[in-house]
C-alpha cells in the first residue's frame, strides 16, 4: 500500500516537474507609464513568452499564447497589438492620453488620492497562475516565481515613497525570473493641483 502511495507522490512530483521546465523562463512583463499631468497616461505594456516555450505547449503560437496568458490578471486596457521577435511571442498594449480612471485593475492600480498619485502592483500568487493551479495549486506559486517584472513609472510631481529605484521623478523596479518576489511595487508621488475653473467661468456662475 505505501508503495502504491509512494508511487502517486513521485508521479505528482514528475509531472510537477515537468511542468515548471516547460514554463522555464515562462513569463515576461514589461511596462513603462507616464502619467501626466491631466490625469492621463501614456506608455506602454508588454506581455510576452519564449516562442521555444510556447512551442512547446502548442505548435500554433497565437493559441499556445492566449492559453498561458489566462494565467495573468485583467491588464489596463489600450491599443492591442501583436508583438514578435526572434525569441519572444506577445501582445504589446499602447497607451496615449488615456484615462486614469483605467488603470485600476487586478494587475496595476494607479491612482490619485487627492494631492498625491498611488501606484501598486500586487505580485500575489493568487492572482498570477490560476489555470495553472487547475492542475496542481503548488504550480501556482511555482508559475510566478518564473514570471519577470521590469517596469518604469514616470509621475509629473516629486516622488515621496516607494520600494523600487528612484531617479528624478521615475521609479523603476527588475524583478528576475527565477527569483523570491515582492509582494507588491508600490510608488507614491506628488500630484500637481487639479485645474481650477477660469475667472470667466466664475463670474457666469455668479448669480445676476
Amino acid at each position: 500500500m505505501n508503495r502504491r502511495v509512494n508511487r502517486g507522490r513521485a508521479l505528482r512530483v514528475a509531472v510537477c516537474l515537468l511542468l515548471l521546465a516547460a514554463l522555464s523562463g515562462c513569463m515576461q512583463l514589461n511596462m513603462g507609464l507616464t502619467i501626466n499631468a491631466d490625469d492621463t497616461v501614456d506608455g506602454q505594456l508588454l506581455l510576452t513568452a519564449q516562442k521555444s516555450v510556447l512551442s512547446n505547449r502548442n505548435k500554433n503560437l497565437p493559441v499556445a499564447f492566449a492559453e498561458l496568458r489566462q494565467n495573468i490578471p485583467a491588464l489596463p486596457a489600450g491599443e492591442e497589438t501583436l508583438y514578435q521577435d526572434d525569441t519572444f511571442y506577445g501582445s504589446q498594449i499602447s497607451y496615449r492620453k488615456a484615462p486614469l480612471a483605467g488603470f485600476d485593475t487586478e494587475s496595476v492600480k494607479l491612482v490619485r488620492d487627492g494631492d498625491l498619485y498611488r501606484f501598486t502592483l500586487p505580485i500575489d500568487p493568487k492572482k498570477y497562475g490560476g489555470k495553472v493551479a487547475e492542475q496542481n495549486p503548488q504550480n501556482q506559486q511555482a508559475f510566478l516565481k518564473l514570471m519577470s517584472f521590469e517596469i518604469s513609472v514616470t509621475f509629473p510631481g516629486r516622488v515621496i515613497d516607494s520600494n523600487g529605484t528612484v531617479n528624478g521623478r521615475s521609479v523603476s523596479w527588475k524583478v528576475d525570473s527565477n527569483q523570491e518576489k515582492p509582494t507588491e511595487l508600490r510608488a507614491v508621488a506628488e500630484a500637481p493641483p487639479r485645474p481650477s475653473a477660469s475667472p470667466a467661468a466664475a463670474d457666469d456662475q455668479q448669480p445676476g
